[in-house]
């Protein structure tokens, strides 16, 4: 669209204007083997299957693992460990499996058997009448609170630089975190006492907390990760409201 007066009214999402289109060239695709499919719980209670593939080198990239999205899915394309697949990066980014090579089948091959609770804590799971994701339902779930604490930390949520997974996991597993509030009352004692923190890695991090206090309602909005609020969403809300009180 090339009126600027439209290009104002369509907007932008997120991630892209409403008034342009980038088209792609089609995705570089190979085949490997499926060795497992797991479960893996987001901070929304979200189960998500995942295939773990024997590597594969794909667009100069490494691919061993790709979503395989919902249940769903997964029947739809009747995906079974041991399966070969053909496996492509969506948009040159996401790994993602395209189709099962049937015809490679030798019998061996196992259906996935979908878990009737949740794999993280043994919660009831449920699936809401016209969504196609199952849920874990317990807010206390591990798997859940260590996705809403990498969500919070994030580069376009609170930006926490050297809070990432090996250090959440530590955190979490030590008892000193046991939700997102609990990183502000993390002390300087408490972290020189886990691996791989030392008297300057845990000054650091502990400054990269303080630090965080100071960035704007938007990006905090987003970073609590309240299901359906995005970073437009986010910037919206904060736009109207001006304030986490009101």
């Amino acid at each position: 669209v090339n009126s600027t007066a439209e290009r104002q009214a369509l907007g932008m999402t997120a991630k892209s204007p409403r008034w342009a289109i980038a088209f792609k060239f089609p995705a570089r695709q190979a085949t490997t083997r499926i060795n497992d499919i797991i479960i893996q719980v987001g901070r929304t209670g979200a189960l998500t299957p995942v295939a773990i593939l024997e590597p594969v080198k794909l667009s100069g990239t490494t691919i061993s693992r790709s979503t395989l999205h919902n249940e769903d899915e997964l029947r739809r394309k009747d995906v079974r460990v041991g399966d070969v697949v053909l496996v492509e990066r969506s948009g040159d980014v996401i790994p993602n499996v395209v189709s099962v090579m049937t015809e490679r089948r030798t019998g061996r091959e196992r259906p996935f058997v979908w878990p009737a609770k949740c794999p993280a804590c043994g919660s009831a799971i449920t699936k809401p009448e016209g969504e196609a994701i199952w849920r874990c339902v317990n807010p206390s779930c591990p798997a859940r609170i260590r996705e809403s604490v990498l969500h919070f930390a994030g580069r376009r949520a609170m930006n926490i630089d050297g809070l990432g997974e090996a250090i959440v996991d530590q955190l979490l597993g030590s008892g000193l975190v046991r939700s997102v509030p609990d990183l502000y009352a993390l002390k300087l004692e408490d972290l020189v006492k886990l691996e791989r923190l030392g008297p300057k890695s845990s000054r650091n991090l502990l400054e990269q907390i303080e630090r965080s206090k100071t960035r704007d309602l938007a990006r905090l909005v987003f970073a609590l990760g309240i299901r359906h609020v995005g970073e437009r969403l986010a910037q919206t809300l904060a736009s109207r409201f001006r304030s986490l009180s009101a």
